[in-house]
């Protein structure tokens, strides 16, 4: 009896043992793949300014699938660990928002050069070039409008809506004739933009 004891004592603690070390284990192992996504995200985001559109899509994939897996294992996370996965998916989640502002940066710029020309850097726009301005946006508006989709008259919009604001911002020495002139031109715009909505 005694030595029946001792061994289910002994089973008791091997058991134990072995639970301890899968546990250590697990979490180990759970603390292995969360410093492999810290190494991922960081690889992934250090560059941003390099990485095509194909491979960032690439990035964005593999990221939903890292995220779901390790999403899976959360209830063996310690606080501490949450929250680090937690900062990293945030990491993420704003290097992919950097990414598209760039991309929508640099086609914003693209459609200013291609409809501004030499105006495309507004600050070189005063009161003396602003009408100068808008009829070589106008012009180009005029050239190019046929082709358009709803997202080119979207971006021409901006490039026009920025214009306008220039506008504003050297508002007070612009001459009458330039203003109606610079009148007519913006109503032209918003028409050619109505009838393309149509």
């Amino acid at each position: 009896m005694i030595r029946q004891v001792r061994l289910s004592a002994i089973w008791v603690l091997v058991a134990g043992i072995l639970i301890s070390s899968c546990s250590a284990t697990r979490e180990q192992s759970v603390e292995d793949e969360l410093t492999d996504f810290r190494a991922w995200v960081n690889e992934q985001t250090s560059d941003l300014t390099n990485r095509t559109k194909e491979d960032w899509q690439q990035a964005k994939q593999d990221f939903r699938t890292r995220t779901a897996e390790l999403d899976q294992q959360q209830d063996n996370f310690s606080d501490e660990l949450k929250e680090e996965y937690k900062q990293l998916k945030q990491v993420f989640t704003d290097a992919d928002d950097a990414y598209e502002r760039s991309l929508r940066d640099k086609r914003m710029n693209e459609w200013e050069r291609n409809l501004l020309e030499r105006w495309a850097d507004m600050t070189t726009i005063n009161e003396n070039s602003v009408g100068e301005a808008y009829a070589t946006f106008l012009e180009n508006v005029r050239l190019k409008k046929d082709g358009w989709n709803e997202n080119d008259w979207e971006m021409a919009n901006m490039v026009f809506e920025e214009l306008n604001e220039r506008k504003e911002e050297i508002a007070g020495n612009i001459q009458t004739e330039t203003e109606v002139r610079i009148k007519a031109l913006q109503m032209e715009f918003q028409t050619l933009q109505n009838a393309a909505a149509r």
